[in-house]
């Protein structure tokens, strides 16, 4: 896996920034009524309840099997949520943290790494004064940030 500094196309940018567009409103709408400094699992179901009520189709505590020597293994990893869409997935990895590190970034990289899914979005509640959000994009072995 390759994390690339570089930023993504233009075009591009602005299709994935307007694909997560909504999905990022719910985030702030979640940080602006709860604020931070709760726990991590209350911004997780706080998130995952606006999620629904504005339409989407969220899986919370998603489960899968990585890929093993031609096998699925019988262990599995489990996802904050992920939110099924036409065009592509989207993962979900909530934290109410002072500030993400390299640990939660490598975490959200293996799961896109491991699902193929191509945008991950890791959420940061313990922020201030904003939620603080990165945004992954997953192709070809390589993330890139948008």
């Amino acid at each position: 896996m390759n994390l690339s500094h570089e930023p993504v196309a233009g075009n591009l940018k602005t299709q994935l920034v307007d694909y997560t567009y909504r999905i990022v409103s719910s985030i702030h709408y979640v940080y602006h009524h709860l604020g931070n400094g709760l726990p991590e699992y209350v911004y997780q179901e706080a998130l995952y309840k606006h999620l629904v009520y504005n339409g989407f189709n969220v899986q919370k505590e998603y489960q899968y099997h990585p890929f093993f020597m031609n096998t699925h293994l019988e262990t599995f990893i489990k996802m904050d949520m992920v939110i099924i869409l036409p065009k592509g997935n989207i993962i979900i990895e909530c934290k109410s943290i002072s500030r993400i590190t390299d640990k939660e970034q490598f975490q959200t990289f293996g799961y896109m790494r491991g699902t193929q899914i191509p945008i991950a979005l890791l959420v940061n509640f313990g922020s201030f004064p904003k939620a603080e959000i990165q945004r992954y994009y997953y192709k070809d072995g390589i993330i890139k940030t948008f």
